[in-house]
């Protein structure tokens, strides 16, 4: 550990940390200017879910069940494991878009080589990096379902055991929610930082996202767990109109292509917003700590009053 004249002043510390509703802004600022770029940087790969969407539900919902029940779970929509895996490349994959976009407005990633294509701005990319990506994305998904049925499970076994009454039961519940919600965004925190530097820079920046978080941690978690809250504030902002929706033209006895093309039309937009907000957030976040690591690295390396000698070549990090 470094001694007191070896640490960076406290002003050198200071403009190194994150300003989250400031870093808020810099997103809806960014998402409200770009929204139309935005858009038809992520359109072809959020069709694509969507498409991939249809086939789970058919899959998933039709009589009998195609899928084999263990593959089945009410935690995903559509109500199958299979759903937290199979629209992650196409996720990813708009990810890597937008973030290039960030980096440089004239990029060319994924752009399709046919004119015709071209025209139509599609996109499409499938390297390691975004099989990786998607790798870890998936990771994400499943055990986030994997909490829900915990919780549901430590629900069932504590009624079993002491007989609680419901509103009681319901507390904990929704205790048990709250604190999945926490422990999701810490989660989601980490998980899509790198990512992101994935997408960005390779393996390498990825593998040193964490040193870049140093003095942040809490600040990132904090902005990741104010999208999560934000996104969880929708969804229930908009859940009557979208179950009015589904009960006047989706509530089919079986199922139906168009029931299911309803299903995921609706779908489709909260998907393409919280696909693209969250991967500028990701790209803000990181372009906000490299620049503030590159602001500290001057104060980092100069010599105090009472100094031990200058770092060597590469400088040196507090632990």
């Amino acid at each position: 550990m470094l001694r007191t004249a070896d640490r960076p002043p406290r002003s050198a510390q200071k403009v190194g940390l994150l300003r989250v509703l400031k870093a808020l802004a810099a997103v809806a600022r960014y998402c409200g200017r770009n929204a139309g770029s935005l858009f038809l940087l992520v359109w072809f790969p959020c069709l694509m879910v969507a498409a991939s969407q249809i086939v789970l539900d058919w899959l998933s919902l039709s009589f009998p069940p195609v899928l084999p029940a263990r593959l089945l779970s009410a935690n995903y929509n559509p109500p199958t494991w299979l759903t937290a895996v199979a629209e992650t490349p196409w996720g990813a994959m708009a990810w890597a878009f937008v973030l290039a976009d960030m980096n440089d407005r004239h990029t060319k990633r994924g752009l399709a080589g046919l004119p015709i294509l071209r025209r139509l701005r599609l996109r499409f990319e499938l390297g390691l990096a975004i099989l990786v990506a998607a790798v870890l994305f998936s990771a994400v998904n499943l055990l986030d379902g994997g909490l829900r049925i915990l919780n549901v499970q430590l629900l069932a076994a504590v009624y079993e055991r002491f007989g609680l009454s419901d509103e009681l039961l319901n507390a904990i519940g929704r205790t048990g929610q709250v604190l999945q919600v926490i422990v999701m965004a810490a989660l989601v925190a980490t998980s899509y930082l790198a990512i992101g530097q994935l997408l960005r820079t390779g393996f390498r920046g990825m593998i040193s996202v964490w040193g870049l978080t140093r003095h942040n941690r809490l600040r990132v978690f904090a902005l990741f767990l104010l999208l999560s809250v934000a996104a969880i504030a929708l969804d229930a902002a908009t859940a009557p109109a979208v179950g009015w929706v589904l009960r006047s033209f989706a509530d089919e006895l079986f199922w139906t292509f168009k029931a299911a093309l309803i299903r995921q039309l609706l779908d489709l937009p909260f998907f393409v917003l919280w696909t693209v907000v969250y991967a500028v957030t990701t790209g803000v976040v990181l372009g906000a700590l490299e620049q503030r690591a590159a602001a500290q690295a001057p104060a980092q390396g100069r010599p105090t009053a009472a100094a031990a000698p200058p770092p060597r070549s590469g400088g040196s990090r507090p632990l």
